[in-house]
């Protein structure tokens, strides 16, 4: 009898185990088809690293007419300019939902940074690169180039964005 009872637990739990196994797999399958995406849930993010100079305040990514937006503080305390052979901001999608390429801005050549000042850094997407899709995330890195006001070497950051767009 206490075999009996034994073995019914083992066959039990391995049953158990086997429907959890097929549940984990069928989740895994469709994450990795892109069936579910489980960074959809995540919150939106905007960061950049690199010299500690720069800041993401507020972000956005308008399909209507193919831009991302950011605000960009400089919470250094020197004043950043454009290089002279310094691109400003660069967007690449990671993932090529959205577009293909990397994306750069054009900033005027009297553009500056105070610190503590914060500017708005848009991109425009062009139609031959690829176009915001409505309810998917965006997964970009950031560039920065820039020079601080009196300097000659040229700065970096690098960072990542994470935007659903509306």
């Amino acid at each position: 009898m206490m075999n009996k009872r034994g073995q019914l637990s083992i066959e039990t739990l391995i049953l158990y185990g086997l429907i959890v196994l097929v549940a984990l797999s069928a989740v895994g399958a469709l994450i990795y088809f892109n069936v579910l995406d489980l960074g959809g849930y995540l919150p939106d993010t905007c960061n950049i690293a690199g010299t500690g100079d720069l800041k993401c305040e507020e972000f956005r990514a308008n399909p209507a007419d193919n831009t991302v937006s950011l605000s960009i503080r400089n919470i250094g305390q020197k004043t950043i300019t454009k290089g002279d052979n310094a691109v400003a901001f660069t967007i690449d999608d990671q993932e090529n939902t959205h577009f293909t390429g990397t994306v750069k801005t054009t900033m005027p050549s009297a553009w500056s940074l105070a610190p503590g000042a914060i500017k708005e850094v848009k991109f425009t997407i062009p139609s031959s690169d690829g176009e915001l899709k409505s309810g998917a995330t965006l997964r970009a890195t950031i560039t920065a180039e820039y020079v601080y006001a009196g300097g000659v070497i040229d700065q970096g950051a690098t960072g990542d964005l994470r935007i659903r767009v509306p």
